[in-house]
């Protein structure tokens, strides 16, 4: 088998191998046993909790204690 056969054949093999591997995610993702779990992902970006990070200041802000010397950072 020459090399131009050889990557034809790799070629089709590879769209294959894709193309079941997104069929594969498809059925995963669509199957009805998860629509609950992925319903409850897509609203984490609407939901009004405070997160981590909008709980405290952070400490090189300008909210900063004036008394408090600045802090080297390095990169």
């Amino acid at each position: 088998m020459d090399a131009i056969r050889l990557q034809s054949l790799l070629s089709t093999i590879w769209v294959v191998w894709f193309f079941a591997l997104f069929l594969g995610m498809l059925w995963y993702v669509m199957r009805p046993s998860k629509k609950q779990h992925f319903a409850s992902l897509a609203d984490i970006p609407l939901r009004d909790e405070a997160g981590p990070a909008s709980r405290s200041p952070r400490a090189d802000g300008p909210e900063r204690d004036a008394g408090r010397a600045p802090s080297a950072r390095s990169i």
